[in-house]
């Protein structure tokens, strides 16, 4: 994404927080795209009527967007449940779920091979939010939703809580995180199911398909 070194000024007009972008309103009345990723790291969200100043970058295919942007006021008061938190609960699940892979494995309840999946299957979740991240900045191809939900449901959830996190993508759509926890939930239960005397048949059924697949 290509840059200019002056700045410019203007007035946030809109603000959609749960997807994460707006228009910033400057004086000759144009309106240009920002993403939460060019605001500089406060408690409280952007709003609508703040002034500003940006840099204009630009996409590869030539769209204007804000960014490296700077706030020239101080921040407004703000409902205290619309700012922003750490995900501490997200860690804390993660760590804990971590924990019961590590101590299950070591006790030969399940086999190495599960660790190595989870492993690189959060690998790759990562990296397919990191893509996606990219790709929202600089007005590309996405990485749909489906696909993102579809590895954290093979195993790579814990990888997209790190990449939530870290690359602070894909924390404000409700409908996702929703849909995100679901898919969480459901991989848990299936691992919980696989604690059980039914693991042998889930482990025998997984062998027969590999088995076939390489035959």
């Amino acid at each position: 994404m290509g840059s200019r070194n002056t700045r410019s000024e203007g007035v946030l007009a809109s603000w959609n927080d749960e997807r994460g972008f707006g228009f910033v309103t400057i004086e000759s009345g144009d309106k240009i795209f920002a993403h939460i990723s060019a605001f500089p790291s406060r408690d409280v969200r952007p709003t609508p009527g703040e002034r500003i100043s940006f840099a204009e970058g630009y996409t590869t295919d030539g769209k204007v967007r804000a960014h490296s942007i700077r706030y020239l006021d101080a921040p407004q008061e703000v409902p205290a449940a619309r700012r922003s938190r750490p995900q501490t609960m997200s860690y804390v699940v993660l760590v804990a779920f971590a924990a019961a892979i590590v101590l299950a494995t070591a006790t030969g309840m399940f086999p190495s091979w599960v660790a190595a999946l989870y492993l690189v299957a959060s690998i790759a979740c990562y990296v397919a939010y990191a893509i996606d991240k990219s790709a929202a900045q600089n007005g590309q191809w996405r990485v749909s939703e489906g696909a993102l939900l579809g590895i954290g449901l093979l195993g790579g959830w814990p990888g997209a809580i790190v990449a939530q996190e870290r690359l602070r993508h894909k924390t404000l759509k409700s409908s996702f995180r929703q849909a995100f926890w679901g898919t969480v939930a459901l991989n848990v239960l299936v691992l919980a199911v696989m604690a059980t005397p039914l693991r042998h048949y889930v482990f025998d059924l997984v062998r027969l398909m590999l088995s076939t697949t390489s035959a």
